[in-house]
């Protein structure tokens, strides 16, 4: 692959379309009263999930035959080396069955190991971002409406977090405490919205401890289309570390130092 994306607009409509047949699957089910079962890992996933899944990858499949998918529900399929469809069904399943509307699809693709487009669906807030890196054309967008991280201080900014027993059972607890001390205000918004609204200049930073790949991808290639910059808390650019800092990028370093005093 060259450093652009071969019809990135493309492949930009193509995850839309996908994000719009999600949400015709997901928004219908959301507080419907849908059976929840509970995976290996002890976290729900309902019929929703597994059918959104299914979907997306059967629309990939005809539409671009080559590629590979890797989803939450039911793993990897394609050519190791393909474009790779990265696919979160309902990220923030525990949200969706007790009724709280922070949740979302998540749909990333990865091309020579880097998310070049992300679509963040949340049909239950209304809203939908997406972020495309081109080369050296980068763009984002929340609702239609272009969108850029913020350009305020740590003092000044907002900070949220993942699930804090993930922090402490990482040994990372001070790093809350120093980041909380750091910052003017902290919250706890949690999942694939807190690195929105860092994309869209509403907060600064947001950091989680525990997470996967297919709950990264996308918002990665949000951040980063939007100016921002993303890390592990090790401080690698991959959206495959376990873990995860966005910010407005000009607080970086700053965060990844506060994170590692105990290290």
């Amino acid at each position: 692959m060259t450093s652009r994306v071969d019809d990135a607009a493309g492949l930009l409509r193509f995850a839309h379309d996908l994000a719009d047949l999600a949400d015709a699957i997901t928004l219908p089910a959301f507080r419907a009263g849908l059976e929840v079962e509970y995976k290996a890992d002890g976290t729900e996933v309902t019929a929703a999930d597994r059918d959104t899944e299914l979907h997306l990858r059967r629309a990939i499949g005809r539409a671009h035959p080559g590629h590979a998918v890797l989803g939450e529900e039911a793993g990897r399929s394609g050519s190791t080396g393909a474009p790779t469809w990265i696919i979160d069904p309902i990220d923030g399943t525990r949200n969706f069955v007790t009724g709280n509307p922070v949740w979302a699809t998540l749909i990333a693709l990865q091309i020579d190991g880097r998310e070049v487009l992300g679509v963040v669906s949340a049909p239950a807030l209304g809203s939908r971002w997406d972020g495309l890196i081109d080369g050296t054309v980068r763009s984002a967008t929340q609702d239609g409406r272009p969108i850029a991280v913020s350009g305020r201080s740590l003092a000044q900014g907002e900070v949220s977090f993942g699930g804090l027993k993930y922090f402490k059972r990482a040994g990372r607890a001070g790093a809350v405490a120093r980041l909380s001390d750091a910052t003017s205000r902290q919250r706890g918004f949690g999942d694939f919205w807190q690195h929105c609204l860092v994309a869209s200049g509403a907060i600064e930073v947001a950091v989680e401890a525990e997470v996967n790949l297919w709950d990264l991808a996308a918002v990665k290639a949000v951040v980063e289309a939007a100016g921002g910059r993303f890390t592990d808390l090790e401080g690698r650019a991959t959206a495959d570390g376990g873990s995860a800092v966005s910010s407005n990028g000009l607080v970086h370093d700053e965060v990844l130092a506060l994170l590692h005093v105990d290290r």
